[in-house]
């Protein structure tokens, strides 16, 4: 505390002048420069009496070659997280992991990043595991073996996101083991989210053995417990809910000349459902009305009901559906099973042409990628820019090579918004497939011939698919 009341006269006397505080300029410097320095100067830093750390084990690991290491040198200069996660899946295609000067900036990315971790570890390597075991906050990389099995007494300790994960690392080690465990948690947990993560647990690994614990859950009173359970019993195609769903389908809805309607006088004729139906419906909201119960009756059925009642295929089940008064919410609630679906396609374009707006964009962003992305393709013909770049922002990438170049073909016939004009649309150059939008590199920029930094992406992108290429041919 002296030191710093020393300072603070001395500041005080270089305000008001050497003379009128009582010194001369050259004594008042010098005593400035002094206390200067002892006040603020950096310290000596403490001396750590440790070992030096052991050597870096050998390691058989091939290394990415020169022109694949530069591309990774400027994807980290830019700090794209897209061309980082290319990166590595083609570097691990090729089986091969970073060059030992990159890994320090890879496992600081992966710490400040946990999403992506997945495709770090991948191009870590033997070093790079060496390495995360120095540094705690990297320890996340410090193995790249399978989880060891998980005590599921501690997992119940763990805070919610951490107690979910190793609940469903213990499903994929032993789902019965574990199912039993969760049925017997299940019984004796109070709060209803420490039962609601038991329930999604369920979601690795689930199968029809896991139908009665599901079914207990859906008659809890908490609406997240009854709605994760109902949520994951959906997925079940020859549940006991889908065949009571499938029975108020037949019973409710008649096929008329306009598609099909709710029948006069059965159970979708008053808003309000039975007990039992309104059991098999979520309780947060969306389902309310004859709509919402038709679309959660749609829900809870495979896409082949459909097919098999109208004995056609899903193509002339999907035109069928949209047809109809009920279009949009049979084709919304068929929507959440698509993966059940033997042709998803049809399905897709059907559901997401009786959807306007928003509506559409929720529904595509919850279908797999490949599917969405022709679905965005089928469906964006009367589209604006706008919605199109929002639609094609849901979708992840690299997109295949047909959607790349019939999404190209879209962008192209388009008129660009004035705040773009002469822009190329940034998410088809970072996400489409490199080598299509490399042939095209021409007419992309003869189309927008502003000069911007998504041409630079995208030269990156070619450069990168080029070093891999080279690196395959040489090994």
């Amino acid at each position: 505390m002296t030191l710093h009341r020393e300072w603070d006269e001395a500041v005080q006397a270089a305000l008001v002048g050497a003379h009128r505080a009582g010194t001369t300029p050259t004594d008042l410097l010098d005593r400035i420069a002094v206390l200067g320095v002892a006040a603020h100067g950096a310290q000596l830093p403490p001396t750590v009496d440790a070992p030096l750390l052991p050597a870096a084990p050998e390691s058989d690991d091939v290394r990415a070659d020169p022109a694949a290491r530069s591309v990774l040198v400027q994807v980290l200069a830019l700090d794209d997280q897209i061309l980082l996660t290319e990166w590595c899946g083609m570097a691990r295609a090729a089986r091969v992991v970073a060059d030992h000067r990159e890994l320090p900036a890879l496992l600081g990315l992966g710490t400040a990043h946990p999403g992506l971790r997945p495709a770090v570890t991948a191009v870590l390597g033997t070093r790079g595991r060496w390495l995360a075991k120095i540094r705690p906050a990297w320890s996340w990389a410090a193995t790249g073996a399978v989880a060891d099995e998980v005590d599921l007494d501690q997992a119940l300790d763990l805070p919610g996101t951490s107690r979910l994960a190793a609940l469903r690392r213990a499903r994929n080690q032993d789902p019965v083991k574990t199912r039993e465990f969760l049925a017997a948690q299940f019984d004796v947990q109070r709060r209803a989210t420490d039962r609601q993560v038991l329930v999604s647990a369920l979601e690795a690994n689930l199968g029809p053995d896991d139908e009665p614990l599901l079914e207990r859950a859906l008659d809890d009173r908490a609406i997240g417990v009854h709605d994760e359970a109902l949520r994951l019993l959906r997925t079940l195609p020859t549940s006991a809910l889908a065949e009571r769903a499938a029975e108020r389908l037949h019973r409710g809805l008649w096929l008329t000349a306009d598609g099909f309607d709710v029948q006069s006088d059965e159970l979708w004729s008053d808003a309000a459902p039975e007990p039992e139906e309104a059991r098999d419906l979520l309780r947060d909201g969306s389902e309310a009305g004859v709509a919402g119960r038709i679309r959660g009756a749609a829900a809870s059925v495979a896409p082949q009901h459909w097919t098999s009642r109208l004995d056609t295929d899903d193509e002339g089940a999907a035109a069928e559906l949209a047809r109809g008064p009920w279009a949009s919410a049979l084709l919304r609630g068929v929507a959440q099973n698509l993966k059940l679906a033997d042709d998803a396609r049809p399905w897709a374009v059907a559901a997401t042409r009786s959807l306007t707006g928003m509506e559409q964009l929720e529904m595509l962003s919850g279908l797999p990628a490949e599917l969405a992305a022709r679905t965005v393709v089928e469906v964006s013909r009367q589209w604006n820019y706008d919605l199109l770049d929002h639609a094609c922002s849901q979708l992840p990438g690299p997109w295949s090579a047909d959607a790349t170049a019939d999404l190209l073909d879209r962008y192209a016939g388009m008129r660009d918004p004035r705040w773009r004009a002469g822009r190329p649309p940034a998410v088809l150059l970072a996400r489409g497939d490199a080598e299509v939008l490399g042939a095209n590199w021409a007419r992309i920029t003869e189309r927008w011939p502003e000069h911007t930094a998504e041409l630079d992406v995208l030269r990156l992108r070619m450069q990168l698919r080029e070093a891999f290429n080279h690196q395959e041919e040489s090994q």
